[in-house]
């Protein structure tokens, strides 16, 4: 697939256009500097939430916040993970923005490939309310595992080149674009604001590192497993992440990512099966509830 490039006949961006970033995170001490300060490449401001990080996470957000003014702490939210907590943000900032003005949903494991500023000149030309990227998502292999021992000695290498094999196998939107007199309403659309509807034709590419070392693994399971926001996850064993590397593709800076569609598709499917059956799970207590009623009145 060819590298995602804008038109040469779409005018650039313009400078008064500006970039806010939502930042979500809970325990990602190991990447977060390299994130955030990848992020200030391109965002006018980052407003970051901590889910209640532990490893710390949040100590070092509020140290490079005071060293970059564009970086804006938030708040601590010690309570359970839902997407909608990033309405909290939007809705304190949206009327500083115009209808021209973009958001970036940013997790703290991730660090988008080039320069957007491009691809939001076409979605402003075509009038499209969102950006699309390909997720290019980086796993731990048999590769980096007979490694492991002499890297725990140094981790002073970024995680973007220690970890080089990724399958580009999901894609979301990652942009979307403001709108100064609506609010987000977070019990109709938690994902996004409502009101949203038409995509860029062209694409970014967005590098996701969920899975690092052998004990950043084991906590992401541990943590995740069970909740129903990660129904997804079906194992806390750290092994089941490990993915041999010739099936993978080696991540080379400058040539344009392989894109995985069948892997991709067969995601979306498992994900429709696993919220089919989660919300047939549900209607059959519910069912089960209104007869008990019905059988004690």
């Amino acid at each position: 697939m060819a590298a995602i490039r804008a038109n040469q006949d779409v005018r650039p961006l313009d400078p008064l256009v500006k970039i806010y970033a939502i930042c979500l995170i809970k325990n990602e001490g190991d990447v977060i500097a390299d994130c955030l300060h990848h992020a200030l490449k391109f965002c006018d401001r980052i407003f970051v939430l901590d889910n209640g990080s532990t490893d710390g996470t949040w100590e070092t957000v509020n140290g490079l916040a005071q060293q970059y003014p564009a970086i804006v702490v938030e708040e601590q939210l010690l309570v359970p993970f839902r997407d909608g907590m990033r309405s909290i943000v939007y809705n304190r900032y949206h009327h500083e923005l115009t209808d021209q003005d973009w958001w970036l949903r940013l997790d703290g494991d991730e660090f988008l490939d080039g320069d957007p500023r491009d691809v939001l000149a076409k979605a402003n030309q075509e009038k499209a309310d969102f950006v699309t990227a390909w997720n290019l998502q980086f796993y731990y292999t048999d590769t980096d595992y007979k490694n492991w021992e002499a890297e725990r000695l140094d981790t002073s290498r970024p995680i973007t080149e220690r970890r080089r094999y990724y399958s580009a196998n999901w894609r979301e939107y990652r942009f979307f674009r403001n709108q100064p007199d609506q609010p987000w309403n977070e019990a109709v659309a938690p994902q996004w604001p409502d009101g949203l509807k038409k995509a860029c034709s062209q694409r970014l590419y967005n590098r996701h590192y969920p899975y690092r070392t052998p004990d950043q693994i084991k906590e992401k399971l541990q943590a995740r497993y069970g909740h129903a926001q990660f129904r997804h996850i079906d194992s806390v064993d750290w092994t089941s992440k490990l993915l041999p590397a010739r099936r993978l593709n080696h991540f080379q800076a400058g040539q344009p990512p392989t894109i995985n569609q069948f892997d991709y598709y067969s995601k979306r499917l498992r994900m429709a099966w696993i919220t089919l059956i989660g919300r047939f799970k549900a209607l059959l207590r519910r069912i089960g509830g209104a007869r008990r009623s019905s059988h004690t009145s």
